[in-house]
C-alpha cells in the first residue's frame, strides 16, 4: 500500500495481498483522521459482504473468491470505543459458470488481487458511534 495527499484528499493505492478495511484503518490512523468520506474501486481475489438480519441482529456473510471487480466502494470513518471506524459498503462483479454475477452489501472483509484505488476525504469535526441495543447496530452519535 502506498498512499499520497494532494489538496484535501489522500489517494490510497492498495495492492495484492492487502486487506481493505485493515489499510484504510492504518491510513486513517497515520494521519490522525477523525472523520472522512471513502470512495474506491479496484479488483479483488476474495470478498465477504454482509447483509444485516434485523431479527437476529448478525449480517449473514456471503464469501467469493476468484477475481471480483469492485465496482464500488462508498463509506465513511467515525469513531467508536476511541478506535477508527470504517462503514463500508461495496459492489463487485465476478464470473461464475461463463456468466457476470453481481455482489454487493456492507463489506466485513475484501483482500486485493489486482490494485485498489481508493479516496479518501477528511472533514474538520468528529462522529462518535453508539450502540443501538433495539436495533443491534452502532449509528452516528453527534455528542
Amino acid at each position: 500500500m502506498e498512499y499520497r495527499r494532494f489538496d484535501d484528499k489522500l489517494y490510497v493505492r492498495l495492492d495484492k495481498g492487502d486487506e481493505v478495511i485493515a489499510a484504510l484503518t492504518s491510513v486513517c490512523e497515520r494521519e490522525n483522521l477523525t472523520i472522512a468520506q471513502i470512495q474506491g474501486i479496484g479488483g479483488c481475489e476474495s470478498v465477504t459482504v454482509g447483509v444485516f438480519d434485523e431479527e437476529k441482529k448478525v449480517y449473514n456473510e456471503t464469501t467469493v473468491t476468484g477475481t471480483l471487480e469492485m465496482t464500488a466502494l462508498d463509506g465513511n470513518l467515525t469513531y467508536y470505543q476511541e478506535k477508527p471506524y470504517l462503514h463500508l459498503h461495496a459492489a463487485f462483479a465476478y464470473r461464475e459458470d461463463g456468466a457476470i454475477k453481481p455482489l454487493s452489501g456492507h463489506l466485513l472483509k475484501a483482500v486485493i488481487g489486482l490494485t485498489g484505488e481508493i479516496v479518501i476525504t477528511p472533514s474538520n469535526g468528529r462522529i462518535s458511534r453508539k450502540f443501538i441495543e433495539e436495533l443491534g447496530i452502532r449509528v452516528w452519535d453527534f455528542e
